[in-house]
């Protein structure tokens, strides 16, 4: 997986919740959102860092890692 440049912005096209644990160790116990984003360049499907964000929510694209991987996550800005 190629790793993305730190704080790079994007905007949600979509998102919804998965009522289901998460696969990530120690990350969604109770469920989790996922998002379609815009990056400028390309949409990506990603796990959201936070509460589900709602279409045109804007924020940032950042790595976390999770036992030995690399995730790509969506990080929406301060309001």
């Amino acid at each position: 997986m190629p790793t993305s440049p730190p704080d790079r912005s994007a905007t949600v096209w979509s998102s919804t919740f998965i009522p289901s644990k998460s696969p990530l160790p120690g990350f969604g116990t109770e469920g989790y959102s996922v998002a379609w984003v815009d990056s400028g360049t390309e949409r990506l499907q990603v796990v959201v860092d936070g509460a589900r964000p709602t279409p045109g929510t804007t924020g940032r694209l950042v790595d976390r890692t999770f036992d030995d991987q690399t995730v790509e996550m969506f990080m929406a800005d301060d309001r």
